[in-house]
């Protein structure tokens, strides 16, 4: 093993054939190399990371706390196949990366180490940077950052916060979505409400809008915000809320 840290580079990227916000992935450049497409450049149908609209979420897939977790890193294009499993943990003032394949056949990757705080800067960043955005994108994620750190409010109207979501075929709306779980008599919990609605996003700056929709929800109950209604989430149209590719949870280990 070597002392020599690597450099992390995270980079969105799209596929142009489809227009600029459709396909979206993100991908790891380390030491300024594409590690996945490098390994994976034998791949008829490609290989896909996931989708940034999850992946670059505060607490998100590649963010490292306390315990190691694992996360499914890459699979097929087609989508049919995993291909590559991430754990990330921390080291001392390093962060580390190692990798398990999904099968025979597939290329290993090398164990990768980070300077931890350049890593956690370097997260950030790629959040922070938004030029892959579309406006109602970048209204869905201050909305998002406003009413996740806004816990008391929530417990005080006895509900959560699913998620905040838009999609670049309907780019013109943002999805909120809230739930309310509750015991059963066998001390299950159990989904007793889904409440959610669609807002149109104009021209305005994106964070006034953002602003004045964490406002209308931090005024009260947000079950009585104008257009909010009993809305399962199935039934929100497009909205399952995490893209194409691998599916952002973490598994901790």
């Amino acid at each position: 093993m070597t002392d020599e840290l690597n450099v992390l580079r995270l980079s969105v990227r799209n596929d142009p054939g489809l227009g600029p916000h459709e396909d979206l992935e993100i991908r790891p450049l380390i030491d300024g190399v594409d590690v996945i497409e490098e390994a994976f450049a034998y791949e008829d149908d490609g290989v896909r990371c996931g989708d940034p609209r999850d992946w670059l979420l505060p607490d998100g897939p590649l963010s490292v706390g306390d315990r190691p977790h694992r996360v499914d890193f890459a699979e097929r294009g087609c989508g049919c196949h995993d291909l590559l499993y991430l754990t990330l943990r921390r080291d001392g003032g390093a962060v580390v990366w190692s990798w398990r394949t999904a099968g025979p056949g597939i290329p290993e990757l090398p164990e990768y180490r980070f300077d931890a705080a350049r890593y956690d800067a370097e997260l950030e960043r790629a959040r922070r940077d938004g030029g892959w955005e579309w406006p109602a994108q970048t209204v869905s994620r201050l909305v998002l950052d406003g009413l996740r750190g806004e816990t008391g409010w929530l417990e005080r109207w006895s509900c959560e916060l699913g998620h905040v979501w838009t999609d670049p075929k309907h780019p013109g709306q943002v999805l909120l979505y809230f739930f309310r779980d509750e015991r059963d008599p066998q001390g299950r919990y159990v989904r007793a409400e889904e409440f959610g609605m669609k807002t149109a996003v104009t021209g305005e700056d994106p964070a006034h809008q953002a602003d004045r929709i964490v406002r209308a929800f931090l005024a009260g109950d947000p079950r009585t915000v104008d257009g909010f209604r009993p809305y399962p989430m199935d039934e929100l149209g497009y909205g399952h809320y995490h893209g194409d590719g691998p599916a952002p949870w973490k598994e901790y280990c």
